[in-house]
């Protein structure tokens, strides 16, 4: 049986071994950092140059992931394996061999020691050959194996990891963007993007939205660091300049929209995305029918009008209005001194009717409303009334 010495010999050389696979890991950990961050630097610069497409994008990010993954098992994963003896090692033979070479006095007498123990293990030995693996063990027991490997030697290796990290930070530091934006892209390889302009176009509306039959200005800024000389909107392949307002400001109006508008704002090759003014549609009057009943003793036929609303009309009178509209969901009216908005009653699809008796001159208000006007549209006449004359018996001279 080996004694305690040998079996502290090879404790030894274990943790030689195990001190091995760590310099190994230190010094792969470096190269994996190096080599994984200078690909990713050549690939993001290439992308924010080039702008390329989702195919080639997609190689590149998977030629990365191809070459990270094989650096991490080859320079990671495979000592760390190792380190827990969950692969296989270096022998002892071999471990001797690296040792002889930081300590050559103990290179012969390890391998030595090494080899009669395989005789011994093998009964080709005899207690001769024991008694002098005890006697060589003893020799070499104070030797430090593990000095044998010097791990701080691992900053040499720094030159192939710091130099791209420190591009690397100062890319992000001086133009984040150059990273930022080109790492997206590549990591959202099925997507297609457009190269970024050296401007963009900002609409400063709050939103395009304009009421049916009106004007709506669409307000522009635009924002970058070369700004063009002049801009322009594209409706149905008709080309409309601008108004610049200052050098980074512009403005438009479209006159009278009845319907919703695409456009598109351009300026030398640099395109908006597709917009679109949304026309929110107008109450309106289609038209309206007034009917007028006369009082009885005025021995006057009643009348019908259309699109009249200023009247005269003897006292008494009972006057209809009959409203027929678009767009309306609410019709009120405001007549003479009244305070307060009387609504009109609805009687169908957009048809509304009010019945009123005058006695005096008045004007009265109609305002139509629905969900998008936030004021009510109004239109306003006005009703002559022609007072009653009181009997009177004629003068006659010749009576006298």
């Amino acid at each position: 049986m080996v004694n305690s010495s040998y079996s502290n010999l090879i404790q030894k050389l274990d943790l030689f071994i195990r001190k091995y696979y760590v310099n190994q890991l230190f010094r792969g950990s470096l190269y994996f950092i190096g080599l994984v961050v200078a690909y990713f630097l050549v690939i993001s610069v290439l992308e924010g140059s080039f702008y390329f497409d989702k195919s080639v994008r997609k190689v590149l990010f998977y030629s990365l992931l191809g070459i990270g993954g094989f650096a991490a098992y080859t320079w990671i994963i495979q000592p760390l394996i190792k380190i827990f003896k969950l692969g296989k090692t270096i022998s002892h033979e071999q471990a001797a061999l690296i040792i002889g070479d930081h300590f050559y006095d103990v290179k012969d007498k390890l391998l030595n020691i090494l080899q009669l123990n395989k005789q011994y293990e093998h009964g080709n030995a005899s207690d001769l050959v024991l008694a002098s693996i005890s006697q060589k063990t003893e020799s070499i027991k104070f030797v430090p194996f593990q000095k044998a490997i010097d791990l701080s030697k691992n900053r040499q290796y720094l030159k192939y990891a710091l130099p791209p990290v420190l591009c690397l930070v100062g890319l992000l530091f001086m133009s984040p963007s150059l990273i930022t934006k080109s790492s997206y892209r590549l990591f959202n390889n099925n997507e297609d993007f457009e190269k970024e302009a050296p401007f963009r176009f900002d609409v400063v509306n709050e939103d395009l939205k304009a009421m049916q039959f009106q004007d709506f200005t669409l307000k522009v800024k635009i924002e970058g660091n070369v700004l063009p000389a002049e801009a322009f909107l594209d409706v149905d392949g008709f080309t409309y300049k601008l108004e610049k307002l200052s050098s980074d400001e512009y403005e438009y109006t479209f006159r009278n929209v009845q319907k919703n508008v695409a456009f598109t704002l351009t300026a030398g090759e640099v395109s908006s995305i597709p917009l679109e003014l949304e026309v929110l549609p107008k109450p309106n009057i289609t038209n309206f029918e007034t009917q007028l009943n006369y009082p009885a003793y005025v021995g006057r036929k009643n009348e019908r009008f259309t699109n009249t609303g200023d009247l005269i009309i003897p006292e008494g009178t009972t006057i209809t209005w009959n409203f027929n509209t678009t767009n309306t969901e609410k019709i009120s009216m405001l007549v003479g001194d009244a305070k307060e908005l009387k609504s009109v009653q609805a009687v169908g699809e957009g048809a509304f009717s009010q019945k009123l008796r005058a006695m005096d001159n008045f004007q009265y208000t109609v305002y139509l409303e629905n969900q998008f006007m936030s004021t009510p549209d109004s239109l306003s006449y006005t009703v002559s009334v022609i007072k009653d004359q009181y009997p009177s018996i004629p003068f006659c001279r010749r009576c006298l």
